[in-house]
């Protein structure tokens, strides 16, 4: 639940004036139009400390926001690969392949495409997706 705006001292002063007055809580709250339960928690408020101000909260307020946390853990993620394998042994990389070859995929996602057609009916290239090969050679 989002948070809403908070009364004002005046309004919350009221309350308790009001309460004090020997109305209800429901008396109160249709008079200011206020909710039954938001009178009732000034009131209780106000019972156990004596006060109507804001009180102290507790939690320090956080340093980042959520999306630079986001930022921080794809930095620092990138580079795990890099820092696992820096002192690897030259003999170990001669068993990875080295590939300068890649399928791009242009013209949709890489998964199976369903198309219902009549039995025996043509296969139209528009119910295909192309893909397009592309490898780097050495000049």
């Amino acid at each position: 639940m989002a948070k809403t705006k908070e009364l004002s001292k005046d309004t919350r002063n009221k309350i308790v004036d009001l309460h004090q007055a020997g109305k209800t809580e429901s008396a109160i709250g249709k008079q200011l139009g206020v909710k039954k339960s938001t009178v009732g928690a000034i009131i209780r408020k106000w019972k156990t400390y004596k006060t109507t101000d804001n009180l102290p909260r507790s939690g320090a307020p956080r340093k980042i926001s959520p999306g630079g946390v986001k930022i921080i853990t794809r930095t620092y993620m990138s580079g795990k690969f890099a820092r696992e394998h820096l002192d690897d042994p030259e003999e170990d990389w001669e068993n990875v392949i080295w590939s300068d070859e890649t399928k791009i995929e242009l013209f949709g996602k890489n998964s199976t495409c369903r198309v219902w057609r009549r039995k025996n009916a043509e296969l139209h290239p528009k119910n295909t997706i192309p893909t397009l090969k592309h490898w780097v050679g050495n000049n």
